[in-house]
């Protein structure tokens, strides 16, 4: 909420160039306030609480009291009512506790080891420069400030990697979201402060993961689905850096757990006498519920599982909510919130539009099943997603024209996926088309369908297990794309082919960061949550509204990975290409994963009828999910010293990279001095440099692609017009030699950077070396000698 409070006004300001401190603040807090009230006045029930009289919503799977046989029964056997009761237990303090606990380590640890790139080289550099201008400037695109260098000149040009000139301006790659964000940290504390933002940002998204996977498991497993996300390299790597993915982690999954509340939350009987959380029935025939349909012999997921962790049906009894009572309405407040939090996703990341396109169909099934809770979850996410292609097309276009090849098949796919939605609802609300559509769902092939649906699940990643065998991506057609994989493939002694995008091995990134057991438990756990869930879809029942709760996160798993490591769309060299699982890959998968060690946990207390039998297996499969992604990311090895051999790591969980840049970039900044016009006279220097020099070190700055006596001459000439005084950059001393004036080297940092390797997980960082010379030319007025 307090993201979305931040970003709603501060994009429109953004657009009227006038995003500055002041009327920030006058417009958050109220709105921050507000939001945050209508969020949490009505608590449900799911939520851990201190409260001794707290009834959790979701309880944790209990070893049913029947005897063994029973767990093999064809009929899936229900607790009595005064059985149930009894076994709803109060959700522990420590779930909550431990959840804090792994977020607050977790934000310590990255703040400890966070990045410091400030030099442009990726885009987390892009993300705080642009930031960096929000913050003292409040105005986009970026002036070019032509003025300053006497008018336009032959070869002279403001185009740098990430920045495009359009018009009289600069217009920065990428959406604003996460710059306005890194502007109210440089409000608070310069450059330092934006620099801790993300560590914070992505501890924000851990605790938010694990209030996700508590709603969806049960509160006992928060802890455990947090700390796995926290530990592996992916989400340290992005959570270090000014990277946009921590911030839509945390809208997506708060919006997810806003949605999960709306669905759940406990309000007043409806007029028509339903009790709340119920689906109205369809007509025709009425299926067998999903709970209670015939399974065939042996333990399965149906009988007694984590479905159960869901406690029996919340459409009866008495109100289960934290609070002094409930709030009318605040269903609707819920999913309206919801919907703005998914929707607002896309103002940090343009990719945000395929990850939530799964909302469409899920609004759909809400309309089609008259949920008062539809129609706010809508408003809210076209708001949201209108936030997102607003800034897109105005602030934004030549990024989407550069992502176009991508954008328009998407644009496509959710063209029709919403008149495919629109038609659904509407045909199903004819009383006809209900007619039918109960008899097809009575049909006997109807039923084949959930059993399908897990089949095609374990089917897709069996896919992408053989993938490489069958196939290699080689479809990269950007010469400099092409010319830095060859670079990379000689360097690490690859056959040399720079077209390789190197996609068929997607599902082993996974495996690198998360491990083979992560990856088998979630897709088993997605597999069996698709059967569920399109049971519950096809008989249209949910008697304990799990299909409901479950229904959005399980479709964006589904789709997001499929979707992402079929096409991850990035260069494939690691760790930057892991950014890709960030979002809702990884994460995906790891909900999955904990559903099926709670599926397990159950079955293995059914089994072997003793608590520490259950306890034993949980705790295998935490320590089978924790154990690999922390593997990855410490590099354990053993280290001879002269006092003997110690057991150390090496990896990437305690390697900082850029240490030394922002030191670097005030000594330049002061070497460059006031009142100057900065001309760069080489590529790299300008697409490292240009857009610092404008920005943090306030002064105009282009780079000149045509670099020869005359236009050099001229430029200088231009800037000495105006009464600015001409600075002259580049990488080496050699290249200024010829302009009068006495180079000086005024950059030499030799520091770390990312690795980049195309076959195996990072272990180390590599080193990188900047250099920038400075000199200030001679001007030679008409018709005189040089001065």
């Amino acid at each position: 909420m307090l993201a979305a409070a931040w970003l709603l006004p501060g994009f429109p300001l953004v657009l009227a160039g006038r995003f500055t401190g002041l009327p920030m603040v006058f417009m958050f807090v109220p709105l921050a306030a507000g939001l945050c009230y209508l969020a949490v006045r009505q608590l449900p029930a799911n939520w851990p609480a201190f409260h001794s009289h707290s009834e959790p919503l979701h309880p944790e799977p209990t070893r049913p009291h029947a005897p063994h046989h029973h767990a093999m029964h064809r009929q899936a056997t229900r607790q009595p009512a005064a059985e149930r009761q009894a076994a709803e237990r109060p959700v522990p303090w420590w779930a909550l506790a431990g959840t804090v606990a792994v977020a607050v380590v977790f934000a310590v640890w990255q703040i400890a080891e966070r990045t410091e790139q400030i030099i442009y080289l990726r885009d987390p550099s892009t993300y705080l420069q642009v930031g960096y201008w929000l913050a003292h400037h409040g105005v986009l695109p970026i002036p070019n400030s032509l003025a300053a260098f006497g008018g336009s000149h032959a070869g002279l040009s403001f185009a740098s990697v990430n920045y495009y000139p359009r018009g009289s301006g600069i217009v920065p790659q990428f959406m604003t979201g996460m710059p306005m964000v890194l502007a109210a940290s440089v409000w608070l504390g310069g450059v330092p402060a934006a620099l801790v933002t993300t560590p914070l940002i992505g501890a924000c998204a851990v605790l938010s993961f694990g209030g996700l996977a508590g709603r969806l498991a049960g509160p006992r497993w928060a802890p455990a689905a947090a700390a796995v996300l926290a530990v592996s390299l992916p989400e340290q790597y992005t959570s270090r850096s000014t990277f946009s993915e921590p911030l839509a982690q945390v809208l997506l999954f708060g919006g997810l757990c806003l949605l999960a509340d709306s669905l759940v939350v406990k309000r007043t009987v409806s007029a028509a006498g339903e009790p709340p959380g119920s689906i109205p029935e369809a007509p025709g025939p009425r299926p067998e519920a999903p709970g209670s349909s015939p399974e065939p012999p042996g333990p399965g997921p149906e009988a007694s599982g984590p479905s159960r962790a869901h406690g029996p049906s919340r459409t009866h009894g008495p109100s289960r909510t934290h609070g002094p009572s409930r709030v009318p309405g605040q269903d609707v407040v819920l999913a309206a919130l919801a919907g703005l939090a998914l929707g607002l996703t896309i103002l940090v990341r343009i990719d945000g539009l395929s990850d939530i396109l799964p909302a469409v169909p899920f609004l759909g099934v809400l309309l089609a099943a008259r949920r008062r809770q539809a129609v706010p979850f809508g408003v809210g996410l076209i708001i949201g997603v209108g936030y997102g292609l607003a800034d897109g097309y105005l602030l934004s276009r030549p990024y989407l024209d550069l992502e176009a090849p991508s954008l328009r098949p998407l644009a496509l796919i959710a063209a029709v996926v919403v008149v495919l939605t629109v038609v659904a609802v509407a045909l199903t609300a004819r009383p006809a088309a209900k007619a039918k559509l109960a008899r097809w769902r009575a049909a006997k092939a109807v039923r084949w369908l959930p059993e399908a649906a897990a089949a095609v699940t374990v089917l897709i990643f069996a896919g992408f297990a053989v993938r490489p065998l069958v196939q290699t991506v080689a479809g990269e057609t950007n010469p400099t794309s092409i010319a830095y994989v060859a670079e990379l493939q000689k360097l690490a002694g690859l056959p040399i082919d720079g077209r390789q995008q190197y996609y068929q091995n997607s599902l082993y990134w996974v495996i690198w960061y998360l491990g083979i057991p992560a990856v088998l438990l979630g897709a088993f756990g997605l597999a069996v949550l698709a059967r569920r869930g399109l049971r519950a879809l096809a008989t249209w029942q949910d008697a304990t509204e799990a299909f409901r709760v479950w229904a959005l996160p399980g479709m964006i798993a589904l789709w997001v990975i499929v979707t992402v490591l079929y096409r991850p769309a990035v260069s494939p060299d690691q760790p930057w290409a892991s950014r890709r699982l960030v979002p809702f890959v990884l994460p995906g998968l790891i909900l999955g994963a904990i559903w099926a060690s709670v599926w397990l946990k159950e079955r293995a207390g059914q089994l072997g009828r003793t608590r520490v039998t259950s306890a034993v297996v949980a705790s295998c499969c935490v320590a089978s999910l924790l154990i690999p992604a922390a593997l990855t990311n410490l590099d354990l090895g053993v280290t001879k010293t002269a006092t003997g051999r110690h057991l150390s790591a090496h990896g990437m969980a305690f390697r900082r990279i850029g240490t030394g840049e922002l030191t670097a970039v005030t000594k330049l900044c002061a070497a460059i001095g006031p009142d100057a016009s900065v001309v760069i006279l080489d590529s790299l220097t300008a697409d490292r440099f240009a857009q610092l020099v404008r920005g943090m070190c306030d002064t105009p700055a282009a780079v000149l692609t045509k670099v020869t006596p005359a236009t050099v001459s001229a430029v200088v000439t231009g800037i000495q017009g105006v009464g600015r005084h001409p600075i002259l950059l580049a990488e080496n001393s050699s290249e200024l030699a010829s302009y009068g004036g006495t180079p000086r080297e005024v950059v030499n940092l030799l520091t770390t950077q990312e690795a980049h390797n195309l076959t195996s997980p990072p272990t180390r960082t590599w080193f990188i070396h900047y250099t920038v010379w400075l000199s200030i030319p001679a001007i030679t007025p008409p018709g005189g000698s040089a001065a």
